[in-house]
């Protein structure tokens, strides 16, 4: 069975090479790593349906959040040192 990219809402991004897993269903993003603003508007163009990202508060503190608020984008900042499991990704 062919389990494609059709059913995905959520998806983690850690580099530029992650946008080919994007699409228009896309409802969630956690960033990784970074979020540049060359990034976020790609996402924003791929993503018209997008809700809320995720990042670390390491990421937050160099991001600006301008483009998200004019679009009503939730912001969740997570707060575990590390890698996030998909479970508090999603949540």
């Amino acid at each position: 069975m062919n389990r494609g990219l059709v059913n995905v809402k959520h998806v983690v991004i850690s580099s530029y090479s992650d946008l080919s897993k994007l699409s228009s269903k896309i409802k969630l993003i956690h960033f990784r790593k970074f979020v540049s603003k060359k990034l976020l508007k790609i996402i924003l163009n791929k993503c018209p349906r997008l809700e809320r990202i995720s990042l670390s508060r390491y990421a937050y503190k160099r991001f600006n959040s301008n483009l998200l608020k004019s679009k009503n984008i939730e912001i969740r900042i997570s707060k575990n040192v590390g890698r996030p499991n998909l479970v508090e990704v999603i949540l």
